[in-house]
């Protein structure tokens, strides 16, 4: 491996001013066609329908003059100014969704699995081997078990030649999988250098147990995670992108780390409609950001694509402090030595919580885990600007409902400049939600069966659990709140198995079927 390619991404490696441009012309260039112009041109219309919408109701509501009257109206209109802080994210979502327009392209096509040529440490020319890891504490065997079944499947299902996959599965506790996976359980007594905890130091010991070849490449996933034929396809065609730039650069090894967008379906339509905005926010700021090729914002901890030999100079061990949210901890820690990030076709599907305090105490987690990681020295500060910033934002969230509350109850209007602004972050995170809701009707489990007025009567359902946006929104300050609390740990949902799928034996693995790989 050369130490020389993360020197030179280092160089373009920041995401300000001046390698923006730099970096959307060489890694994410807009796709222009008809689907993607006619997303563009629905996506301008409803943000300028619903401003219009929201301003009305804002006249209404107030049904006051202009002018303050009382100084707890004056008070309130100063205080309204705090509606601007979540301008900078929303801003970035719907730039996000206007440069990519993510949710108009079709299901990535299957595709022959890449190889891997000798430049990149092969002997031979050797197809790509995935290798999909799976974490769990071993609680919820049954619905890992259907995650692993899903691969297999998928493997099955797909229409171009496959190259070799395994399937291996870390756990705190012993699991019998039925043959269906290779199983690693953590002995007890160990301890990583960093004295790394929970999932960081589970995958720390994964990576010390294992010596992938020069094919192989690593997909993390989380328990629940399922995959299906077009997500096969998008990780094929990123490994070849990935491949291609290396051999462009005269690289042993790409440096590229993947990550695509993920859909939270099934059990309550409450807490699908929740998690919705999570999938709006891959297909608009996360996809942005991956566009720039650099972790920003952060990563999600499953859904990550890396090249297996790379993973030597990439441990998980990131220390105990770093441990709540290993997964931004370690995607910093990577971009800070040069490597880069990159977007892969193809939906994960997972689920979302199916209780109130599991989505409470999720977020808490996050949140609490996010504010040790950017204050981890290991990593340089100007990578972990940005992702302070939205660490910041993210905690004083609860302001700009509480405040829009108070200025209903005394009915306030507020200044004009910052009303525009401020409605079209409104606006935004109600859009948040529509994407992820259209985006789960549209590329969810079933998706294919479903043709004509059956699809559209899916989307419009869908679409209406956005109306719980209040209620969402109320969700979402709870977990901020609770994450204020002193003893935060590594919070496990308890997840329980949601479809039912036949349990058929798993083909030959690590077989390529007959085809021509390229």
């Amino acid at each position: 491996m050369h130490a020389a390619a993360p020197q030179r991404w280092r160089g373009v490696a920041q995401p300000y001013p001046g390698a923006i441009a730099a970096q959307l012309a060489r890694h994410g260039r807009p796709r222009v066609n008809l689907r993607a112009l006619t997303y563009r041109l629905t996506l301008l219309g409803m943000t300028v329908l619903l401003m219009v919408v929201l301003l009305r109701l804002q006249v209404l509501i107030g049904g006051v003059a202009p002018e303050p009257k009382t100084d707890w109206q004056y008070h309130v209109r100063w205080l309204e100014v705090l509606w601007l802080a979540p301008l900078p994210l929303a801003v970035t979502l719907w730039f996000g969704w206007f440069l990519f327009a993510e949710t108009s392209q079709r299901p990535p096509d299957a595709r022959p699995v890449p190889l891997m040529p000798p430049a990149l440490g092969c002997d031979m020319p050797t197809p790509a081997r995935l290798v999909f890891r799976f974490c769990t504490r071993g609680q919820n065997s049954d619905v890992l078990r259907e995650s692993v079944r899903s691969i297999h499947a998928a493997f099955a299902s797909y229409t171009e030649a496959t190259g070799p996959y395994t399937i291996e599965v870390v756990t705190e506790e012993w699991l019998d999988l039925d043959g269906l996976a290779e199983v690693y359980t953590v002995p007890t007594a160990y301890e990583t250098e960093h004295h790394s905890r929970y999932k960081a130091r589970a995958l720390t010991y994964l990576q010390q147990a294992t010596r992938p070849s020069p094919a192989d490449w690593h997909v993390y996933l989380d328990e629940e995670s399922t995959i299906d034929a077009p997500l096969i396809a998008g990780i094929y065609d990123f490994i070849a992108r990935a491949r291609e730039r290396a051999l462009r650069h005269g690289w042993r090894s790409p440096h590229l780390i993947g990550q695509g967008g993920i859909l939270y379906e099934g059990g309550s339509p409450f807490f699908r409609g929740a998690d919705a905005i999570r999938t709006g926010d891959d297909l608009g700021r996360f996809r942005l950001q991956y566009a720039l090729g650099a972790p920003i914002f952060g990563v999600h901890g499953s859904y990550l694509v890396t090249r297996g030999s790379e993973e030597r100079a990439l441990s998980f061990d990131v220390g105990a402090a770093n441990s709540i949210t290993e997964d931004a901890a370690w995607a910093l820690r990577a971009w800070a030595r040069g490597w880069r990030f990159g977007w892969v076709r193809g939906y994960l599907h997972e689920q979302p919580p199916q209780r109130t305090m599991d989505f409470v105490r999720q977020r808490a987690r996050w949140l609490s885990g996010i504010r040790k990681v950017v204050r981890d020295r290991a990593v340089p500060r100007r990578y972990r600007l940005a992702l302070a910033l939205f660490t910041l934002l993210w905690q004083i969230s609860v302001l700009p409902l509480g405040i829009a509350l108070i200025a209903v109850a005394t009915r306030t209007q507020p200044f004009t400049w910052a009303r525009i602004p401020a409605d079209f972050a409104w606006v935004t995170y109600l859009l948040a939600y529509l994407h992820g809701l259209d985006a789960q009707a549209r590329f969810g489990r079933g998706h294919a069966a479903r043709t004509g007025a059956a699809r559209l009567a899916r989307q419009a359902l869908e679409w209406c659990l956005a109306l719980g946006l209040f209620w969402y929104a109320l969700l979402e300050v709870a977990g901020v709140f609770y994450s204020l609390r002193r003893a935060q740990g590594f919070f496990v949902i308890q997840k329980p198995r949601l479809t039912k799928t036949a349990a058929t034996r798993p083909p030959a693995r690590d077989v390529a079927r007959e085809g021509t790989a390229q």
